[in-house]
């Protein structure tokens, strides 16, 4: 598969406090300004996009945090016990927030959420902590693989609210779990799944999913290019007054676009995959 990765601050943030794990890499807005891509393995891999809460260095650390600890994974590791080795990950980066809040007391309270993806062969785990999201894009349709820690999706699946409502909740930023300097162990949400030929996998921080709906998504993914649908993608986000940092991931087996940045006219070009 490819990645093709985005992350930046937004309209109205002064610090981007999201990260990306892509493969080996930890990347950030400093690292990827626009659309990037990446191979990744073809046995095994493990992507991330993590969002840090606490303000400024104090988020940026959290995320950045997380995505160290799920970087050191035996990739070799999965099977039956996959969910044991993250959550003990997880649970260890919580404790390094712990310790790290104890010792600079300026970072107290700093706290990241994350969305995984974990994949070898034709199998997957994903898993989620906080309102950061996994998606499968199968048949040109987003299905929510994650679900949220959050006050507005415990109303959205008690039928309280529409899914378009969670994005303009008063509320949304309540979340009822999250990976923390806090005593409180973090809860995770586990799906396996069987990866089918000619799907795709959509990462990405609440910033995304507040500012587009998941009808703009699909338009996206009509496109027919994951590479181009990436960078119509980051252009429509760039362009609106988001509020929040917004990062994605999306995996896809193949390339059939390229696409010229250089280009005025825009054009494309056709390769074969």
């Amino acid at each position: 598969m490819k990645a093709f990765y985005f992350s930046d601050v937004g309209a109205v943030r002064a610090h981007n406090e999201d990260s990306l794990l892509c493969g080996e890499m930890v990347v950030s807005k400093g690292d990827s300004p626009d659309v990037w891509e990446k191979e990744l393995p073809h046995e095994a891999f493990l992507v991330a996009v993590a969002d840090g809460m606490g303000g400024g260095p104090g988020g940026e650390e959290a995320s950045a945090l997380v995505l160290r600890n799920l970087k050191k994974i035996d990739l070799s590791q999965f099977g039956r016990k996959s969910q044991d080795v993250v959550t003990e990950v997880i649970y260890g980066a919580a404790r390094e927030m712990v310790a790290l809040g104890r010792a600079r007391p300026a970072l107290a309270g700093l706290g990241s959420t994350v969305a995984g993806l974990w994949v070898k062969g034709d199998k997957a785990l994903a898993f989620n902590c906080g309102d950061s999201r996994i998606y499968r894009v199968r048949h040109g349709f987003f299905d929510l693989l994650s679900k949220d820690h959050s006050l507005v999706y415990e109303l959205f699946a008690r039928g309280g609210i529409s899914e378009e409502e969670m994005a303009t909740h008063p509320l949304k930023h309540v979340l009822t779990a999250s990976i923390q300097d806090s005593p409180d162990e973090p809860k995770l949400f586990f799906r396996e799944v069987k990866i089918l030929p000619g799907d795709s996998f959509f990462l990405c921080s609440d910033g995304v999913w507040e500012a587009v709906t998941r009808a703009e998504l699909e338009s996206f993914i009509e496109i027919g290019s994951p590479l181009l649908g990436s960078h119509l993608l980051a252009q429509a986000l760039s362009s609106r007054e988001c509020r929040d940092n917004i990062s994605f991931l999306w995996l896809a087996k193949e390339e059939l676009v390229s696409w010229d940045e250089e280009s005025e006219s825009g054009t494309i070009a056709f390769i074969k995959s």
